[in-house]
């Protein structure tokens, strides 16, 4: 079984092994006190496995093994217990430690154990960074300049300053990436605050722009209103004077055909003809034929140069130039259309032999602007009109 030599302590926490402090031992050779290997598995983060702390190799708790060592060989009566009612004396602790101070033990095994409870006082308890670097300063000088101490103490001391750069470089990382998260986090402040400040600009604009459009939106619903009113007012003053030229068509057209009359001679170089009553009853027949002619028909003799008379005058006209001898009576037939104010007026030839008065030989209509173009309607031959009448009469008239 083994035995501990005097002063044997853990090397993390410095507390001396004994039956109250019993050593166990990690998966990668290193030896500590029972309680520094239960706090190292329970500090660590859950996502992380613990590491030694002197070699960083990973281990788990179920990995520690308890060191059996025989106390009764070492002379322990009285074992000491941590954390007890009995206070002991630091000098007498320090005593304790080195029980037997020998020729053999120098003054540099001394310095070793103070620089080994100083490393494990400040991983124990949360110290400055200027502690930590001046303990690591020592650590490199005595490390460098004694040539003296002997292995062990040696890789104890080696793994001390390790661990010292360890926590130095870890505390200079985290103080890096603090400040350059503090200046990320200023740089995002003031690009949040510069598009919070367009945004509030924006949303400005935004309003005045809804502003400005509902203002024109309500210009064009006036505009539309006034344009509205203004058609409504124009088709009510465009309704009276259609009624007005609508009340009096047959004055304009009998103002017309008046018009028409005189000029017509003076176009054709022919003076207008009087009335007859003879005219008068060729225009009564010639009004019932043409409602019963052939729609197949077509005129077959060229356009006539004698002038036409404009059947315009009244019976009260026509009666005043009625001749004394009796005018045989003729059956007039029934009208079968009534002819409307503005119907085409019919031009009718005048006969002056009384003899050919039931021989009627054509009739065409002129266009109804017969004052401002030649006639050139459509002619009509009759089925009872003979060529030898009508050559006649056109003798007579040439002479």
């Amino acid at each position: 079984m083994l035995t501990l030599s005097p002063g044997s302590v853990c090397d993390v926490c410095a507390e001396e092994y004994g039956p109250h402090c019993v050593p166990h031992s990690i998966p990668c050779g290193h030896v500590l006190c029972s309680s520094c290997c239960h706090k190292i598995v329970e500090k660590t983060l859950p996502r992380l496995q613990p590491v030694c702390p002197f070699c960083r190799e990973h281990f788990t708790s179920d990995a520690v093994r308890l060191i059996r060592i025989d106390f009764s060989a070492n002379g322990y009566a009285t074992p000491r217990r941590r954390g007890g009612t009995h206070e002991v004396d630091p000098a007498v602790q320090q005593a304790s430690r080195f029980p037997i101070v020998e020729s053999g033990f120098s003054r540099t095994r001394a310095e070793a154990r103070r620089l080994e409870d100083r490393v494990a006082a400040v991983a124990a308890k949360k110290c400055s960074v200027e502690e930590v670097s001046t303990l690591h300063k020592e650590l490199q000088d005595w490390l460098t300049h004694d040539e003296k101490q002997t292995d062990d103490q040696l890789s104890s001391l080696s793994l001390s300053a390790a661990l010292l750069r360890a926590i130095l470089v870890n505390h200079f990382a985290h103080s890096e990436a603090t400040k350059m998260a503090k200046s990320i986090e200023v740089n995002l402040k003031g690009k949040l605050d510069e598009t919070e400040l367009t945004v509030t600009k924006l949303e400005a604009e935004l309003k005045q722009q809804q502003t400005l459009y509902t203002q024109k939106v309500q210009e064009c619903q006036s505009l539309r209103a006034e344009i509205s009113r203004t058609a409504l007012r124009s088709a009510t003053r465009g309704i009276s004077p259609t009624r007005c030229s609508s009340a009096a068509p047959m004055t304009s057209s009998e103002s017309r055909r008046q018009s028409i009359s005189p000029s017509g001679g003076s176009i054709y170089g022919v003076p207008p003809a009087t009335p007859t009553p003879l005219s008068r009853f060729n225009a009564h027949h010639l009004r019932s034929a043409s409602v019963s002619v052939p729609p197949g028909s077509r005129p077959a003799t060229p356009a006539r140069t004698m002038t036409p008379a404009i059947r315009h005058e009244t019976p009260l006209q026509s009666s005043r130039l009625r001749p004394t001898s009796p005018v045989p009576s003729l059956p007039s037939p029934t009208r079968s259309m009534s002819l409307s104010a503005t119907s085409p007026q019919k031009i009718l030839r005048s006969y002056s032999d009384e003899s050919d008065r039931e021989q009627i030989h054509e009739r065409w209509m002129p266009n109804p602007a017969a004052a401002y173009s030649p006639p050139n309607g459509k002619q009509i031959n009759y089925p009872y009109a003979t060529p030898a009448s009508r050559s006649r009469s056109s003798g007579s008239n040439a002479a």
